[in-house]
Order: structure tokens, then sequence, then C-alpha cells
């Protein structure tokens, strides 16, 4: 077993061996046994993919009776956060009408994937429906459906190995790692930089954005440029997001959330981020926090380019004029863009105010003039 694996952003310690693993799956396996001994029918095993492919494969190894395997896979987890939510990922494989089902789970925690399974599992027509895992967090589960087959319980840790991944790696692991919230000194880090950009419409946040990514080696996350960027790439979570617009729903914040963290995992040789259009909310702002929080960071500062009302008015119209777009020259539609901005982001305002984060620049004076303020502020952070 490896002293300590580093998977992204993140240190993992040993917890348990591959042999304490096995006796574990033994000890689940005879019990199974001693309740199917004897029968005629044929169970199905249902592999909760992708994190239980190793546990059911060893465990099929052990029982004694004849059994099908069929396999779905739903997700409620971003990075290292359930969010709550059972999303169906991919469809059962084979038919369970008419049959007894043990679902084969990796591991159970709150119990929500467990809850829609059960209910999945019967209205496809299961007779019987039990539920075995290789891993229970008992402090955490509180549903009410039995769990007929606990080979080890743990602590409410995050876990990896043995099927078990973080952001879709370390599943290959033999042994189970849990995170090691010491900080890992053998490996040289830097603390990153989370910049949240506010500001009204006209007031330059692209034009001072680009700038400021290239000064301080930023990566510029905007969301509407990031869902674009997942879907053209086909990843799990921009076909999500894609299957929602083209529905004319909107994209819920757990996907968002995920885009992001993916790019806070996966983006390298940058010495922070810098976040345009997210948060936009207070639940949105709450979890940013939990996020970084998971990662031993929190958010740098909130850095506001404000200008007057009357000045955003001037530069919508100008701006209308020179595009040729004469539906956002009008003087109500401007007038209902300021509204809603002032109205979505003075919660926030107050939020990070609270927290110490919150910077406002006057974005009044040449481009070269606020950028000068803005490089000011920031130096001083």
């Amino acid at each position: 077993m490896k002293n300590k694996v580093r998977l992204y952003d993140k240190t993992f310690k040993p917890f348990i061996t591959n042999a304490e693993i096995n006796e574990a799956i033994d000890r689940v396996a005879a019990c199974i046994n001693d309740d199917f001994r004897g029968c005629t029918d044929t169970p199905v095993l249902l592999c909760v993919l992708n994190g239980s492919i190793m546990f059911t494969a060893e465990l099929m190894k052990r029982l004694d009776f004849n059994c099908e395997i069929v396999s779905m896979k739903l997700s409620s987890y971003v990075g290292t956060r359930s969010t709550g939510k059972v999303r169906e990922v991919m469809g059962m494989t084979g038919s369970v009408d008419g049959k007894r089902v043990i679902i084969v789970e990796d591991i159970v925690d709150t119990g929500n994937t467990i809850e829609d399974l059960t209910r999945i599992v019967r209205e496809k027509g299961a007779t019987e429906v039990r539920i075995c895992t290789l891993l229970l967090k008992p402090d955490v589960y509180k549903k009410a459906i039995k769990l007929d087959y606990v080979a080890k319980e743990i602590p409410n840790d995050f876990i990896v190995g043995f099927g078990l991944d973080y952001d879709e790696i370390g599943r290959n692991f033999k042994d189970i790692y849990v995170l090691d919230p010491e900080p890992d000194y053998h490996v040289t880090e830097h603390k990153m930089n989370y910049y949240i950009l506010f500001g009204p419409p006209g007031a330059g946040k692209g034009t001072q954005a680009s700038a400021m990514v290239e000064k301080y080696n930023l990566c510029h996350i905007s969301t509407g440029a990031l869902l674009r960027k997942e879907i053209a790439a086909g990843s799990e979570l921009g076909l999500k997001a894609k299957s929602l617009i083209d529905a004319g729903q909107l994209v819920p914040d757990e996907v968002v959330e995920g885009m992001i963290e993916n790019e806070f995992n996966t983006v390298k040789g940058v010495s922070g981020f810098l976040l345009d259009g997210f948060p936009r909310t207070i639940a949105q702002a709450e979890a940013l926090d939990k996020m970084l929080d998971a990662r031993g960071e929190g958010v740098t500062s909130v850095v506001s380019i404000m200008i007057p009302d009357e000045m955003i008015k001037e530069r919508i119209q100008h701006r209308a004029a020179i595009e040729g777009r004469a539906d956002d020259a009008s003087e109500e539609t401007i007038n209902t863009r300021i509204r809603t901005y002032h109205e979505k982001t003075e919660p926030l305002v107050d939020f990070y105010r609270k927290a110490g984060k919150y910077v406002e620049i006057d974005g009044t004076g040449t481009i070269e003039e606020v950028r000068a303020k803005i490089f000011s502020t920031m130096d001083q952070l």
C-alpha cells in the first residue's frame, strides 16, 4: 500500500488495505450465500456503475448460486461533494421484471441514490429488492430503507480506491485511501487566488478581465463560455446541459458548479481564477464557498467595477448604435437591465462585504485609468 497518493489538487492517505477489503467481502458473501442457499430461481445482481464494478466482480466470485448481472449508472457527486440530487446517467442494461434483485453498491452515505434505485427497480417489476454495499457511512445515512448486507462501516470521510473515485480517477487502486486534511509537505504548492468580477452592463468588465488575466496569470471562467466548451467537448456535464437547453429548461446550479469545479481541477499552470457571471445568487455563493473550503481555500476577493446608472445608459446606447442593435437602445430595455442588475447583485454585495471580501473600483475614466485602479487594488490583495 502506497504511503500517500496525489489526485489532482488533493492528497489521500492509507485507510483500508486490500486484505481488509477482501475479508469484508468474504463475510458479506457468506451472508448472501446463507440467505440464497438452495434457491431455484436466478437472482439478479444490479451493479451500480462505475463505483461498484470492482466490488461486484469480487462478490460474484464468492457466490455459490446461479445469478445474472445487469448494470445502470446514477450520479449525485460533483468533485468531493454530494449535490443531494440523483440523476440517471445510463439506463438498466437488462430486465429485472419478475426477478429478485440484489443492488450492489460501492458506498452508501446519504442514501439518496439507494432510495431512487429501490424505486426504479420496483417500478421495473422486481419481486424483491435487497441491498448490498461494500461501505456504509452510518453517521449520515438516515433513510428508512433497510440495508441487507453491509461489508464495512466507515466514518463520514471522502475516500478513493477500489472503484471509488475523485472526479473519475483513483478507481484503479486496489486499496482504499482517505482524504488527508493535513498539509503534504512533500508536495510544493502555492495558494491559488480566486477572484470574482462584478460590474453592470457597460462597465467594461470584458476589457478589464482580459488585462487582469494576463497580468496575474489567471484562468478566466465565464459561465456562458464554459457551457459552450463543455457541450462542444461532449463531456457528461456538457451533454446534460445541452439536453436541458434543447428542452428549453434552465441549467441547474449543480451542473454549472460541476463545470466550474472541473476547471479548478484540470486547469494547470495558472496562479488563480477569475470568475465572471458566477455566482449570481446567494445559494451559488454559498456553494462556491463550500467547494473552495473542501480545497482548503476560499474566495480571495470580489472586484466590483462600478459606474453611475446614467453612465450605464450612455454606454449601452453607444454600444447599441455601433452594433446596430436598436432594441438594446430603448429606454425601457436599458432601465430593465439596470434594475435587474441591481436586484440580483446587491444581495451578493452584502454577502461578500460582510465576509470582508468585497472591493469596489470606480469605473469612470479611461480604460487605462480604470485598469490602473484595478491593478493597484489587486496588488494590495
